[in-house]
């Protein structure tokens, strides 16, 4: 299980590594650069992993909206909001030997809505382009369905004896990114990474489940920035 988790555990890892040594070393001496704030529109395709998936291999789409505020030479802060699909299904998955029997889900379609704030830190900066680290933290609000489009959260059958959970969870976004600017201030950009959420719940199983950890939702976006003035 560890090996299958290395790749996401090493990309979360160096991105925090990447923030933690730009805060400790950039000089407070550099130079400034002041950027209006600006605006982005977004789509993206996301995939997710958890119980009811054998790794990030059914993808589908989501809308993103993102507000920079005005911000110094290599640090962006922004408030940042999505808000689309994740799918999965097993259907080998056996729950028998267990008293009382559950019912759980074998596919599930989750409508989710986040809400994060990202510090972004542009690793390469030039006079149009950045590749930018960021990472964030926030919320996101989820309501998993089966396929006759019925909510599973207070469907109890489907889940262990006493097993409940809340349909709101932290997300920590983790992501990597790269912008084109015009010299008039509009743009567009490409970003992937993942949300990192603390719920194993996105899908309606955990205890019944065999993998370990947390669900996750990996998000390949491309962005429109336009200045406002």
């Amino acid at each position: 299980m560890m090996k299958q988790n290395l790749p996401y555990y090493f990309f979360n890892y160096f991105l925090f590594y990447i923030l933690f040594s730009a805060i400790c070393t950039v000089s407070a001496q550099a130079q400034l650069e002041e950027k209006k704030p600006e605006l982005a529109l977004g789509i993206s395709t996301n995939a997710y992993r958890g119980d009811l998936g054998s790794g990030y291999n059914k993808w589908t789409s989501a809308f993103q909206i993102s507000y920079y505020f005005k911000h110094q030479r290599r640090f962006h802060g922004g408030i940042h909001a999505g808000m689309g699909t994740v799918t999965g299904q097993n259907v080998e998955r056996s729950f028998a030997g267990l008293s009382p029997v559950p019912t759980p889900n074998r596919f599930f379609s989750t409508n989710f809505v986040t809400v994060n704030y990202g510090l972004q830190f542009d690793i390469l900066s030039f006079k149009h382009w950045d590749f930018y680290v960021s990472q964030g933290f926030g919320i996101i609000r989820y309501n998993p369905k089966d396929q006759f489009d019925e909510t599973l959260q207070d469907n109890f059958q489907t889940r262990a004896p006493n097993e409940g959970y809340s349909n709101v969870s932290v997300i920590l976004p983790s992501y990597l990114g790269i912008t084109y600017h015009f010299s008039n201030g509009f743009g567009f950009g490409v970003q992937g990474g993942f949300t990192n959420t603390m719920t194993d719940y996105l899908d309606n199983i955990s205890q019944l489940g065999k993998k370990q950890g947390n669900d996750n939702i990996v998000s390949a976006r491309f962005y429109f920035y336009a200045p406002l003035r």
